[in-house]
């Protein structure tokens, strides 16, 4: 058995992961090993686990587990309740209407089945004989009555002190009028089918592995972080009367440790009588003890639970025997969980379930990068050669580790102010292309997320780059805008703004996944104006040329992310005439060249370096010795004038000699505080920001 869905209502943060007919994304998908839930903090993903662990494995529920919208439902339902008793006859009808309209937490299972799954127990969740291979099963937290409901909800209210705030009289009473159910999904619930929790347990098991595990910092050899670990693996194999192979030659069962205890038990019996005869001797002097007949005896008693409190781990290398503390909490972090799941396995053998699910909160903790990136990979390998039928989730934040893992495994938990909603990346695929091409995007994507820039998943706000020289300028620019920005509620300093690098010539490639993602994105882009041309051997090609005035009906844009994504224009004469409330929407924005001065002249740079040159002619001219990178071929400008009018072969001149890099370099440490952020990428962050 294997859950392939996942259905959400009412629970924090998800509300409403439910498949509807407007967006199938909203359901998570599991895959048959392992699914990584990634997102930002407090985008759900805990949660998420956390409702497995109420269902299956009684944790408490409380009114704040309740979604935020759901407080207006409550209490509008407590307003429609008092009409209906105010007219006579209607009370009945809104109780079968209250019925299906009051908050209720739900997780709905969709389970695929086979033959090989036991039977005895399916035959209990299923709802006709159709030939079908899945089920449904709803875990949902409900009304006991939905008449006593209200009637002890208007008993609160009328004594409560507060008789205007009805969501704390619920407050009070949901612990008693709620229940926790089980019951087969059905199309009408009116009728329901309780299913006895003893029958879920029988089919599934469940591991929670949370982020807060039982290691700690100390390096002092009290500190044995791992004896509890052991000690339970121990009782594990004990309780399976399971023998654990310490060699080849020899086996030792957990028998054997008992025997062993009582020995040595029997000796130290033998020293403690003489060791402390006299001692104990002495309390007669003071009548102690006070019963006839009876005397004071100190014996050993060394049992499993305490022998694991004196065990600690060691290290041996070719000489010495190093102590538990000699080894990081990452590889601490990674016994426990190893131990956590054989201890799984030996649960899920003993009680024979068909579904197996194991959850994994953040095991990135204290690991170090090259252990996160091979995690997933070496857990999965562990879990197959270990025979272990289950599949895993894992929540993480580290982009490390999503480098390692699949492409359609990720689910993105993507928040707004009071809601989730969940992006299955198996689900992603560009519509506007051709098969070819749709296949060829989604290969980029997956390269290029999981290999080179995955922390988007977890980024606030995302800006695409198109060369090296924005990148690395990018925090200057986000700071010099920041001072200025007098309306921003919050500082794109303070929020975690994912930048990616990206050729110009792949950057469309992103546009159904950014809009897909429904993160904000801005793209900074050039307008790479060209003309028609002849190549050395007489082909007609794409030539780099200054956008002029006399050309303006000629030149064009190669630039494919403005040609192909926004504004979907080509016509140099039209883009630089573009506003930036032309070139944005609600989370997808563009900006890039459009610096036009109309006296008598275009002056629009082609690139970030002239549209730099243009807009701080006075600051090149003033620091010309100091920018090593252009200093010798500004020897013939005489001034700012000169360095503006001559913008084009000033770029021309960083370009092909390959001086881009330290173009930037030279900016960020020449009297970086004395020149501005070109207009067009000011009016991109300006848009970021809101």
């Amino acid at each position: 058995m294997k859950i392939v869905n996942i259905e959400i209502s009412n629970f924090r943060l998800l509300e409403n992961l439910n498949d509807n007919k407007i967006n199938n994304q909203r359901s998570v998908n599991l895959n048959n090993d392992t699914t990584v839930l990634v997102g930002k903090n407090n985008s759900g993903k805990t949660s998420f686990a956390y409702l497995f662990d109420i269902f299956l494995n009684n944790k408490e529920i409380k009114f704040h587990d309740f979604s935020v919208n759901t407080y207006k439902k409550f209490s509008n339902l407590y307003d429609s309740y008092k009409l209906a008793k105010e007219s006579e006859g209607d009370l009945d009808n809104f109780m079968i209407w209250a019925l299906n309209e009051i908050p209720r937490i739900q997780l709905t299972m969709t389970i695929k089945y086979d033959q090989s799954d036991n039977w005895s127990y399916i035959g209990e969740l299923l709802t006709s004989l159709d030939e079908s291979d899945t089920l449904k099963i709803v875990f949902e937290y409900v009304p006991k009555a939905i008449d006593n409901f209200f009637k002890e909800l208007e008993k609160e209210f009328l004594r409560s002190e507060e008789k205007d705030n009805i969501i704390e009289c619920v407050k009070r009473i949901i612990g008693d009028q709620y229940i926790r159910r089980i019951r087969p999904w059905a199309e009408d619930d009116s009728v329901v089918q309780i299913i006895d929790k003893r029958t879920i347990n029988n089919i599934i098991s469940s591991c929670f592995i949370c982020a807060q595990r039982e290691v700690d910092d100390s390096n002092s050899e009290k500190a044995n972080k791992l004896s509890s670990v052991f000690q339970k693996e121990y009782m594990a194999y004990n309780k399976s009367n399971k023998e654990i192979a310490i060699t080849e030659e020899n086996k030792v069962s957990s028998k054997g440790i008992k025997t062993e205890l009582e020995k040595m038990n029997g000796n130290i019996d033998d020293k403690l009588e003489g060791f402390f005869k006299s001692f104990v001797n002495s309390f007669s002097t003071f009548g102690y003890p006070n019963i006839e007949g009876s005397e004071v005896l100190l014996k050993s008693n060394i049992s499993v639970t305490n022998l694991f409190n004196s065990i600690m781990l060691f290290y041996k290398n070719s000489e010495y025997l190093l102590p538990e503390e000699y080894n990081g909490l990452g590889y601490s972090n990674l016994i426990y969980i190893i131990s956590e799941i054989l201890n799984f396995k030996t649960r899920i053998e003993d009680n024979a379930t068909n579904l197996n699910i194991i959850f994994i909160e953040e095991p990135e903790a204290h690991m170090h990068p090259q252990l996160q990136c091979t995690f997933i990979s070496n857990l999965t390998n562990f879990i197959m050669n270990n025979g272990i039928n289950a599949q895993v989730i894992i929540t993480t934040h580290s982009s490390h580790m999503i480098s390692s893992v699949d492409f359609e495994s990720i689910r993105y938990f993507c928040r707004d102010e009071k809601n989730t909603t969940v992006k299955d990346l198996m689900k992603f695929a560009p519509n506007n292309t051709t098969y070819v091409n749709k296949n060829e995007i989604i290969k980029f994507l997956k390269q290029y997320i999981t290999q080179v820039k995955c922390d988007m998943f977890f980024a606030d706000k995302i800006i695409l780059v198109e060369g090296t020289s924005e990148r690395l300028l990018m925090p200057l620019f986000i700071e010099k805008v920041d001072k200025l920005n007098k309306e921003c509620i919050k500082l794109l300093r303070e929020q975690y703004i994912s930048s990616l690098e990206i050729n110009g010539a792949y950057m469309h490639n992103f546009k159904e996944f950014l809009e897909f993602l429904e993160i904000k994105t801005l793209i900074v882009t050039d307008i790479d104006s060209c003309e028609k041309g002849k190549s050395r051997d007489n082909r007609v090609v794409n030539k780099a040329c200054q956008i002029t005035i006399d050309k303006m009906d000629e030149i064009f844009t190669t630039n494919q992310a403005l040609r192909q994504w926004k504004p979907k224009e080509s016509r140099i004469k039209y883009l630089i005439n573009k506003e930036i409330y032309e070139l944005t929407d609600s989370k997808i924005g563009v900006t890039y060249q459009r610096n036009f001065y109309k006296d008598d002249r275009v002056k629009c740079g082609r690139s970030f370096e002239e549209a730099f040159i243009i807009d701080n002619s006075n600051y090149i001219s003033e620091n010309r010795d100091m920018l090593k990178s252009i200093k010798n071929h500004l020897k013939k400008y005489r001034n700012a004038e000169d360095v503006f009018n001559n913008s084009y072969e000033i770029y021309s001149f960083i370009d092909r000699n390959s001086k881009k890099t330290q173009f930037a370099f030279d900016l960020m440490y020449v009297n970086a505080n004395m020149w501005s952020v070109p207009t067009y990428i000011l009016e991109g962050l300006l848009w970021l920001a809101k």
